[in-house]
């Protein structure tokens, strides 16, 4: 298994667009009665969101991607790097918007409802340079970069930086990345596209004979499920007030992978990165919530985990 370097940059490949978010009061409503309750315009995408997260922390983050050239790309790339994230290796694409994406909440069911305006920016070709992961301390891919994906992990494989693949559904586009993944961190779509049924154990496994020898796939409200080598684990999600889930599991992923560069080990990780996402929730969008390292410690000390030990 590939070890963190302490401290090391993340990188982060894939998505980044502008969120327009809208809560309301209940989407079932007719429209006459129809109430927004509140509504906001926050950055968004996988991976980029993911480095934010590594920023507020307190780690290095670095962000490769493809956007337009119209002001939602100024604005994406703005509020990345108002996060400090390194958007040096960020591709804009003439002639394209965006990416732009419309995010509707109802506060009655947290059911959202996701509408894209313009799709994932094409970037022609491979983005960022291998050269960056020499010194990175782990790498992030959410997997809309086939190309990109599969000769960044190959080299962060070859130099022992650990490999986080961020799987969602479980495609086809996956499989040859997750050859070359340490940690493969799966969303409950899995279970189904890897006809697992209910038993996310068998899902596990089926997703480590791909490569990785660390699987967790994620739950929801459900908390966690993960494999370390053999051993099988389960993990509570934390009890909030959620107001929107938007970019939680963005945010898990993104403190995992801090969690990985200051040398977590897998439990307090998992509870690090847990917490990281709960706190999220408690506000509107997926970046407005993200917390710092403190406020996550803090937490977590309060229902009796410390990191410390």
């Amino acid at each position: 298994m590939s070890q963190a370097a302490s401290g090391g940059r993340v990188i982060g490949i894939g998505v980044a667009c502008l969120d327009q978010l809208i809560l309301w009061e209940d989407m079932a409503a007719p429209v006459r009665e129809a109430k927004i309750i509140a509504c906001d315009m926050q950055g968004g995408g996988m991976a980029a969101t993911a480095m934010v997260t590594v920023a507020r922390l307190g780690g290095e983050a670095e962000f490769w991607g493809a956007v337009g050239d119209d002001w939602v790309a100024d604005r994406i790339l703005k509020g990345l790097e108002d996060e400090r994230v390194d958007t040096s290796h960020v591709r804009r694409i003439d002639g394209k918007t965006g990416p732009f994406m419309v995010v509707c909440i109802d506060r009655r069911t947290a059911r959202r409802h996701f509408f894209h305006w313009t799709g994932l920016c094409d970037a022609g070709s491979p983005l960022g340079s291998l050269e960056r992961l020499q010194d990175a301390g782990c790498l992030l891919t959410d997997l809309t970069r086939p190309e990109t994906d599969l000769a960044a992990a190959r080299e962060a494989r070859r130099l022992g930086v650990p490999v986080v693949a961020d799987v969602e559904g479980m495609s086809e586009r996956a499989r040859p990345v997750l050859a070359h993944t340490d940690y493969a961190i799966a969303d409950e779509g899995c279970l189904r596209n890897l006809n697992a049924g209910a038993d996310p154990r068998k899902a596990c496994e089926a997703i480590r004979a791909m490569g990785p020898a660390q699987v967790v796939i994620t739950l929801g409200e459900g908390g966690l499920v993960f494999l370390d080598g053999e051993r099988f684990g389960r993990m509570n999600a934390f009890d909030v007030e959620a107001v929107d889930t938007t970019g939680a599991g963005d945010v898990f992923h993104g403190a995992f992978c801090y969690g990985l560069t200051q040398g977590f080990a897998m439990d307090e990780n998992l509870a690090f990165a847990s917490a990281a996402a709960a706190l999220k929730c408690c506000r509107l969008g997926g970046r407005a919530g993200i917390p710092g390292c403190e406020d996550v410690i803090r937490f977590l000390k309060d229902r009796g985990v410390d990191l410390s030990g």
